[in-house]
């Protein structure tokens, strides 16, 4: 089971990468895959294309549009695709990151963070993130000083190119004290939906 993988003993990982790199895709498979042998545990999702929330349906996949749909919540998996929506990386609402915080471990909650703009991955985000999944990610997309970008800096491994990590949309790259480990994802063309966009040239 990749999620098990991926959280090991830790429960808040953010997904990084630059727009068009399959994140949304990864997550959706990543669903699908937990759901073979995992049909009982909540699953809540926030900040997926309307097309994608459709698909999911059929996963027993619940969406929700505010933290707020959290309270009372328990024993679940949260996966956050538009992080920079609910302000969790904004300093002036730092109260509201500790808050959920506090519920994802009160709450035995675990949580995938994702967003298509690398800037939100800040120092105030990255000091409650445990692990990172990496895309692709260019060392000039992170903010300077933060977690990430210190990360990135120190990878040294098979997907490093010049001032960037380079990762094949198909495999997220998962960094932890131990080792590095690469998950593999199929695609998932129902959750394509950058696929029926118009060519416009």
């Amino acid at each position: 089971m990749k999620l098990k993988e991926i959280f090991g003993d830790k429960r808040i990982v953010a997904l990084v990468g630059e727009k068009n790199t399959g994140k949304t895709n990864n997550l959706v498979y990543l669903i699908k895959e937990y759901r073979e042998t995992r049909k009982d545990v909540p699953i809540y999702i926030y900040g997926f294309p309307a097309d994608v929330v459709h698909y999911l349906v059929k996963y027993n996949v619940r969406e929700i549009s505010s933290l707020k749909h959290l309270i009372q919540k328990r024993d679940c998996v949260i996966i956050i695709d538009e992080m920079e929506r609910l302000n969790l990386s904004d300093r002036r609402y730092k109260e509201q990151l500790d808050k959920f915080v506090d519920f994802i471990y009160h709450s035995n909650a675990y949580v995938i963070l994702c967003s298509p703009n690398i800037r939100e991955f800040n120092s105030v985000i990255g000091g409650v993130i445990e692990r990172y999944l990496l895309k692709t990610v260019r060392l000039d997309s992170c903010v300077n000083g933060s977690q990430l970008k210190q990360v990135i800096d120190d990878y040294k491994g098979k997907y490093k190119s010049l001032d960037a990590i380079e990762v094949p949309k198909n495999e997220m790259l998962l960094i932890n004290n131990d080792q590095e480990i690469i998950i593999e994802c199929g695609y998932v063309k129902e959750a394509d939906t950058k696929e029926m966009n118009k060519n416009l040239f």
